[in-house]
């Protein structure tokens, strides 16, 4: 019998995370209702908004709904995010809390828990949960000019190095997902050889699922909520949203000025904000269906202690929290 979430975290303290159940069973409710006003509470959470006022007075996501309240979202974002952590040195803040395991100086590793020791980084990629391959070049931006390749040595910034984003991973596993689309394979394809489907991971229960040409990758359980949580914050956060155009809308923030944009980079296309398709990273052929999908993992994985532990130590260094993590029921409310 799977441990309960509870008996889980309470396991944390006493093994460090070693194991996929340390961040929850993993179990939730298959119900897909979604609610039809925001008063309505969702038959798979508790409606509450804990500590509303301590971080997000002045923004209105109890009375918004669909693209309004993801306007209102990316305002927040766009507001508090007040640091722009470079990729550079992304490895500073992932080994100094974002996914440090307490009291260690070894690293939690997205997608099959598997630990490493941060002074060597032995094994350990900087995993995007959006492939930069589908993000038009939105993640890396300098002072000087729109960068599409990643280079580490120098000092982009944008959501290519937002630490909400990207996570520590090992890195065969980083590798093997490469561009793949997140999904969840039927038990049909499962059993289909021509599906080509394997299993990459540790050995133990935490790995990944990749089909034969790696366009398609399913993670366990207790990482589809994590995923469904990061994606829905990367774009709310960076995506233009539908036909808003992110600089000529009085109701939709840039992450800076256009006269700024524009001055640091020749070309007139000054976006850290774009066009985000979530097809590109959630691997149904519909909106509707990655809506459905991401609503669907969000429920059965509900926020863990590590996500919760993240989200305080994030904000600490950008000034921005992952709203979807304090208040899960916004999956359902942004995503119709």
């Amino acid at each position: 019998m799977k441990r309960s979430r509870l008996t889980c975290l309470a396991l944390i303290s006493l093994f460090a995370f070693s194991a996929c159940q340390s961040k929850g069973n993993g179990k939730g409710t298959s119900k897909s209702e979604t609610p039809t006003s925001i008063s309505e509470e969702p038959p798979y959470y508790e409606l509450t908004w804990k500590d509303y006022e301590k971080h997000y007075s002045g923004y209105e996501f109890q009375n918004k709904m669909g693209t309004d309240l993801l306007l209102q979202i990316h305002n927040y974002l766009i507001d508090k995010h007040q640091t722009y952590v470079t990729y550079k040195n992304y490895w500073y803040y992932a080994n100094s809390g974002t996914d440090l395991i307490p009291g260690t100086e070894t690293n939690q590793l997205f997608y099959t828990n598997k630990t490493s020791p941060v002074k060597t980084h032995e094994d350990q990629d900087r995993e995007h949960v959006w492939p930069c391959a589908s993000s038009n070049g939105l993640w890396w931006r300098n002072s000087q000019f729109k960068q599409t390749q990643i280079d580490g040595s120098l000092d982009y910034w944008g959501g290519g190095s937002d630490l909400f984003h990207v996570r520590p991973a090992t890195g065969s596993v980083n590798s093997k997902r490469s561009n793949a689309s997140f999904y969840q394979f039927s038990e049909a394809e499962l059993n289909d050889p021509a599906q080509g489907i394997r299993t990459i991971g540790d050995g133990g229960p935490n790995k990944i699922k990749v089909n034969y040409n790696a366009s398609k990758v399913e993670v366990e359980d207790c990482y589809k909520g994590d995923v469904a949580r990061i994606i829905a914050y990367v774009y709310t956060h960076y995506s233009s949203i539908g036909s808003k155009n992110v600089y000529y809308s009085a109701d939709y923030k840039p992450v800076y000025s256009l006269e700024e944009a524009i001055q640091a980079d020749s070309v007139n296309t000054p976006y850290v904000c774009g066009q985000l398709n979530l097809t590109d990273v959630v691997g149904y052929s519909t909106i509707q269906e990655c809506h459905a999908k991401l609503k669907e993992w969000n429920r059965l994985d509900p926020p863990s202690a590590v996500e919760a532990n993240r989200n305080n130590y994030v904000e600490s260094i950008q000034g921005n929290r992952n709203p979807f993590i304090d208040y899960p029921q916004l999956v359902d409310y942004c995503l119709l």
